[in-house]
């Protein structure tokens, strides 16, 4: 009996699980797969039925199939998930940025404008006067720029 239910059901069995799922067909598959197992853990009731009351008791288990994992899965802890933002996606793309900087001016600008240094502490830093600093990181930003806008022609 399972035979027959499965060759004459299965497929539409499916789409409906489909529907439940609002469209995801690896949870539907899934579902289908469990009701059909169960159909054969109690072929000896689906023995006894008509053809519609097994359709019927296909569509139902399905159905509470579905609302179990559904209610399972709201049950289980979510993982935290760290989402990209925005400034991570503008970071990576200045450390990529800063990549093609020369060394002196990379260092500056990452310190600068990543780690939030002034000019006067990283003058000290570097034993230079503040105002070589500024200028060193005006370059760094100018030939940036450049990059920036040369890559973002290109396609990239």
């Amino acid at each position: 009996m399972i035979e027959t239910l499965y060759r004459d059901y299965h497929n539409q069995l499916l789409w409906y699980c489909i529907n439940l799922s609002s469209n995801n067909r690896a949870l539907a598959e899934d579902i289908v797969q469990d009701t059909f197992m169960r159909g054969l853990e109690n072929a000896h009731i689906l023995n006894d039925l008509t053809e519609a009351q097994c359709r019927s008791w296909l569509y139902k288990t399905a159905k509470n199939i579905f609302i179990d994992r559904i209610r399972r899965i709201k049950k289980e802890p979510q993982p935290e998930i760290k989402l990209i933002t925005e400034d991570d996606l503008s970071e990576i793309m200045v450390r990529q940025l800063c990549g093609q900087l020369p060394d002196y001016e990379r260092e500056l600008f990452w310190l600068r404008y990543m780690e939030g240094y002034n000019s006067s502490e990283l003058g000290k830093l570097y034993d230079l006067p503040p105002s070589t600093v500024r200028a060193r990181l005006l370059s760094a930003r100018k030939k940036i720029t450049k990059l920036y806008y040369d890559q973002k022609g290109k396609g990239e």
